[in-house]
């Protein structure tokens, strides 16, 4: 008997625990297979965007290096036109990459102007911090042959104040600008700085040595004229 009412007892546990799995499937079936829908339908989406940008990338590198190689062929006129299309399409980088070598070719072809411009609107562009020097340094360079001594000095500024790699260039640039214009304090002060950083490149610090050379040292003044005094008789 005993057994019996066990077993009745289960039977009824089972059926009371099969009426409320039944009872909640029916009350949250619906939102968790929505909720299921939604989680695959966002991750398709999201692995569509991903593929899609990863395809974009490539294709935009693939236009990048067929630029390249148009310029390396001495097609400039084709890869001026190339990279002039490439500046303001794809991933932020490959602009900023294309602006500056259409600005080389533009540089190459002497339109210093249009390359300055084109420099500086990569360095704008550029997120990257060393890409952004670069252009930066670059149109530095280019601002020398075309600018006056105080918009080169402006332009080199934040170039020095970076520390970074690019800053033991601009020091160079500026003492040499300087010289230049007639700033000689200036000039070899910037290029004795530079001489004796121990953390700026060889190269970079024999070239200052060099430029130090040819400005000369600072030239002592000039000692009064004095009065010789009046021979023994003479009245003074």
């Amino acid at each position: 008997m005993t057994n019996e009412t066990d077993t009745f007892v289960q039977e009824v546990d089972e059926k009371m625990r099969e009426e409320r799995m039944v009872t909640m499937a029916k009350r949250w079936g619906p939102w968790v297979g929505g909720a299921v829908l939604v989680f695959f339908v966002g991750l398709g989406g999201w692995l569509w965007w991903s593929e899609n940008r990863i395809a974009q990338a490539r294709a935009h590198a693939d236009e990048y290096v067929a630029a390249q190689a148009l310029a390396r062929e001495g097609n400039l006129e084709g890869a001026k036109a190339a990279f002039a299309g490439l500046r303001d399409k794809g991933p932020a980088v490959y602009r900023a990459m294309a602006r500056m070598e259409h600005a080389a070719i533009l540089t190459e072809e002497g339109d210093l102007e249009a390359a300055l411009a084109e420099f500086d609107a990569a360095a704008d562009e550029a997120s990257d911090p060393t890409m952004r020097d670069t252009a930066r340094m670059r149109a530095a360079y280019i601002a020398a042959e075309i600018e006056d001594f105080a918009s080169v000095q402006q332009r080199l500024q934040p170039l020095i104040d970076s520390e970074s790699s690019f800053s033991f260039m601009a020091r160079e640039l500026l003492g040499i600008e300087a010289w230049e214009a007639g700033q000689t304090d200036l000039a070899r002060s910037t290029l004795e700085g530079l001489s004796l950083a121990l953390d700026a490149p060889q190269t970079v610090q024999e070239r200052a040595r060099i430029a130090l050379s040819v400005i000369g040292p600072v030239e002592a003044p000039a000692a009064p004229a004095t009065t010789p005094a009046p021979a023994e008789g003479e009245s003074k």
